[in-house]
This record gives C-alpha cells, sequence and structure tokens, in this order.
C-alpha cells in the first residue's frame, strides 16, 4: 500500500495537515464509516515511521478481522477514504480564500429562499468589499455575485422596474471578464513569443478595441487599473516598437504601484522587465542599465520570488546582464546567494550555467569550458545558450578548427529542431551564418592585406546591421569592429 496514490498524498501534507485532515475523517458530519477511519490512522502512523510499511492484507485484517481478504472490500474503503481527502483539500482551499465562504453563505440562502439571511449576509459582503484596496479580477466577480443575487430577488419578489442593481451586476461582470481575458492572453502572448506555440485568442482583437474606447481613452484616467495594466502590457508585445507603453508601464511602476494586488505588482514588474529584455536583445544598449536596476528592486522587495524560490530564467537573466554590464562582484555574490532558491530538480544545471557565463565575461575561458561540461542539455534553450557561448569561448581562444565544427553542429541542430518558432531559427541560422563569415575573416586574415580586411568588415558589418532578424547582433558587431 505505501507506493499507493492516495498514501503518497497524505504524507505530503504536513503535520499541521495530516492532524486536520484525521478531524474531519473522524466527524460525523462528513464521515461515519469506523473501517475509513481506523485506515487512515495506520496509514498516519506508518508514514510517521521510518520505513513504516502497509501490507494490504495486514491491514485488512484489522479493518476486518472476522473475514478474509477481500481486495473489493478494502478498496471500497481506500476510495472512501480519497474522496474525504479531496473533501479536505477543497474546505481547506475555500476558507483561505477572501469572502468565499460569505459569498457561498449568500449564494445559499438565495437558493434556500431564506431571504432574509441572504440580505444580511449581502450587507456584510457588500462592507467587507469597500474595505478592499485593490480592484482586481476578484474584487468585481465578488461584486458581481453579489448584485446577482440581490437583482434577481428584487426583480422577483420587489419591484422589477429598479435596474441599478442588475446594471451593476453587468458592469461588474465585464470588468472581471475583461480583466481576466487580457490577463491570460498577456502571459499566452509572451509564452508565444518565447516558444513554438500558438493560440486562439477568440474575442480579443474586438475587445481591445472597445476597452481603449471605454476604459483607456476615457476622461477620468484613475479609475479601472487592472485593465489598464493588462491593455498596456498587452500592447507592448503586439506593438513593441513604440516605446511610450512601456513608458505608461513604466509610470505605473513608479507612481501606482501600490493601486495593484501583490499578483498584479508582479505582472506589472515582470512585463516590464521582459519588455527590457526584448530590446536589449534587439541591440537596444540602454535598456541593460535600466532592466539591470529592476532585477535590483525585484530582489529587495521579493517581486522575483515566489514562495522563496526564484526562476531559472529569471537567476539567468540577473546573471547574465551582471556580467555584460562588468558588476562581477555583485553577480558573484547573487549566483552564490540565490542559489539554494532555484527549484532543486534544476540547480546545478543552472548554477553552472551562469557560472560560466561569469567566467567568460571576466575573460577566464579555460574555467568556462570546465564549468560547461556540469551543463545538461535538459531543453532547447539550455543548448542554445551553452553552444553559444562556448562558440564565444572558442572564437576568444582562437581555436579555429573547433569553432567551425561546433557552427555546423549548431547549424544543423537548429535547421531540424521543430519546438523553436520560426522567427528564432531565422535569427541563430543569420547569426550562425555571420559568425562562420567572421571567423574566416578575422582567423584567416593574415591572407588579406590590411585594407581588403578593413573593406570585407566594413561589408560585414553593413550586412549585419541590414538584416531584420539576428539574435546576439551587438557581439557580432563588436567582434566585426
Amino acid at each position: 500500500m505505501n507506493d499507493s496514490k492516495l498514501v503518497k498524498y497524505i504524507a505530503e501534507l504536513g503535520t499541521r495537515d495530516r492532524e486536520r485532515l484525521r478531524q474531519l475523517v473522524q466527524s460525523p458530519f462528513f464521515n461515519q464509516h469506523k473501517p475509513t477511519m481506523e485506515l487512515l490512522d495506520f496509514i498516519l502512523k506508518a508514514i510517521t515511521k521510518e520505513n513504516g510499511q502497509l501490507s494490504r492484507e495486514k491491514v485488512y485484517q484489522k479493518l476486518f478481522p472476522k473475514s478474509s481478504f477481500d481486495e473489493q472490500k478494502l478498496h471500497n474503503v481506500m476510495s472512501n477514504l480519497k474522496k474525504l481527502f479531496h473533501r479536505f483539500l477543497a474546505i481547506d482551499y475555500i476558507e483561505k480564500q477572501p469572502l468565499q465562504e460569505d459569498l457561498y453563505t449568500l449564494e445559499a440562502a438565495f437558493d434556500r429562499n431564506q431571504f432574509e439571511l441572504m440580505s444580511n449576509s449581502a450587507k456584510l459582503l457588500e462592507k467587507h468589499l469597500d474595505e478592499q484596496q485593490f480592484e482586481d479580477y476578484f474584487f468585481h466577480y465578488a461584486q458581481y455575485r453579489v448584485a446577482h443575487n440581490l437583482g434577481y430577488y428584487g426583480g422577483h419578489y420587489v419591484d422589477r422596474t429598479k435596474s441599478e442593481t442588475l446594471q451593476a451586476m453587468l458592469d461588474h461582470f465585464d470588468r472581471s471578464f475583461l480583466i481576466e481575458k487580457l490577463r491570460n492572453c498577456c502571459h499566452l502572448t509572451a509564452n508565444s513569443m518565447q516558444v513554438n506555440t500558438h493560440y486562439d485568442f477568440g474575442l480579443l482583437t474586438p475587445l481591445l478595441g472597445y476597452i481603449q474606447t471605454h476604459y483607456i481613452d476615457v476622461v477620468e484616467p484613475d479609475k479601472d487599473w487592472s485593465i489598464r495594466l493588462y491593455w498596456t502590457i498587452l500592447q507592448t508585445m503586439r506593438d513593441e516598437g513604440n516605446a511610450q507603453h512601456y513608458q505608461e508601464l513604466k509610470k505605473m511602476l513608479n507612481e501606482s504601484f501600490d493601486k495593484f494586488s501583490p499578483e498584479s505588482q508582479k505582472d506589472l514588474y515582470g512585463f516590464a522587465s521582459n519588455y527590457c529584455i526584448r530590446r536589449s536583445m534587439m541591440g537596444d544598449e540602454e535598456y541593460k542599465r535600466e532592466l539591470f536596476d529592476l532585477y535590483k528592486r525585484g530582489l529587495e522587495t521579493g517581486l522575483l520570488l515566489n514562495n522563496g524560490i526564484i526562476t531559472e530564467f529569471n537567476y539567468k537573466n540577473i546573471a547574465t546582464l551582471g556580467g555584460n554590464l562588468r558588476e562581477f562582484d555583485w553577480t558573484e555574490r547573487f549566483l552564490q546567494e540565490y542559489k539554494a532558491m532555484l527549484p532543486p530538480s534544476k540547480r546545478e544545471n543552472v548554477y553552472n550555467y551562469n557560472l560560466a557565463y561569469l567566467f567568460y565575461n571576466k575573460k577566464q575561458y579555460k574555467q568556462v569550458l570546465s564549468s560547461l561540461l556540469h551543463v545538461q542539455f535538459t531543453d532547447v534553450m539550455y543548448y542554445l545558450n551553452s553552444n553559444f557561448l562556448m562558440l564565444r569561448t572558442y572564437y576568444a581562444l582562437k581555436d579555429t578548427e573547433a569553432l567551425l565544427s561546433l557552427i555546423e553542429t549548431f547549424r544543423i541542430f537548429v535547421m531540424r529542431n521543430k519546438k523553436m518558432s520560426p522567427t528564432q531559427r531565422k535569427e541563430y541560422t543569420n547569426f550562425l551564418r555571420f559568425a562562420k563569415k567572421l571567423v574566416e575573416l578575422k582567423h584567416h586574415g593574415g591572407t588579406y592585406t590590411r585594407s581588403a580586411l578593413e573593406e570585407k568588415l566594413k561589408a560585414l558589418r553593413a550586412k549585419i546591421e541590414a538584416t531584420d532578424s539576428v539574435i546576439n547582433r551587438s557581439w557580432l558587431l563588436e567582434e566585426a569592429n
């Protein structure tokens, strides 16, 4: 039984939650089946002991001492306990959500025609909602649920000519829908830009026009902050070349940050940072220092951490930028201090790659290759990033044979890999084409006269600058200079 999913799920609970689960299972309101209570006790005792074993036959004998082993009968008890475990999770989750129990009480009272209780619950809820600091998705959805019950109660039993409550119901539902629609479209648009995924965004295009007319270009800008936030974030990705959208995000960061819920604050910070990343990768150098300052702010405020964990992508971006800006001491401290906050399954891989990148920026090239030996290619991006770093290291060491071999292997991988988006594939193939030409010119420069080499490098720079899709353009231009 130790390998059953039920035992595994219970073992994953903390000590406090195990006790609360036991209390629920023993409560006659939820369960009156004694073998189910006893089964949970056996499981709890076994998982608290080192190498505690649960034999199906022995457990069955303790549950049903007067009958021979029946697999189906034991399965039924386990199934009942599993249902109670699911109920425990649901109740625990509801209890942790703000106002959720009060909303269910209101709706249950309406369903049971207990209208006095419903009215009293609605008054209490409206008071709590008035005290809410953020008008986010949940705020509007909760307002919708309150207005829904009061509006239809009034229409059926009081005065159907009064429409204010039902109009409020519609308004709050629209706002809750728009916020959640925009928020998800922001995250999925970002996902499709990073990996080769595609989504049908449905009503998004007509909604964007409606939002701009009714919520963005309005006389009173100091309202509907969540809608304005996610609309602006989406524009930074759909109209990337227009820096005005980013400036609006920056203004929200500096002047209106406390108007957003913690979740929206993370989105505001995260998407502003991602915009700076994309602009930096396109060669807009002025965004690098601004991004570095954003990263420092995110670490200081905890915005870059999720329950004490930093993602491998944020860790890499911070380390890369710190090295590029020659903030070597700060970056080395960051790598060491935040290593323990990486997800355990990826910790060593992420740390070794970023340590290699720091060595590269410090021109310690042999240490680069040594660190990269410990990096496993667990996904496409690690392969691309590690090979790009190795390419630059071979270039710095002037190991032409290894360099040209790597460029060809790299090119074949990019052309054959189906997980890369067409845009990514084009960016990398252009980079590798220019890198090969650069190697041929710089490492075989002795075959040209000085003036001929300068002319060829000048022509190469012009081609690099004229080509739209080239990743790591700044490195190519720097080395071709």
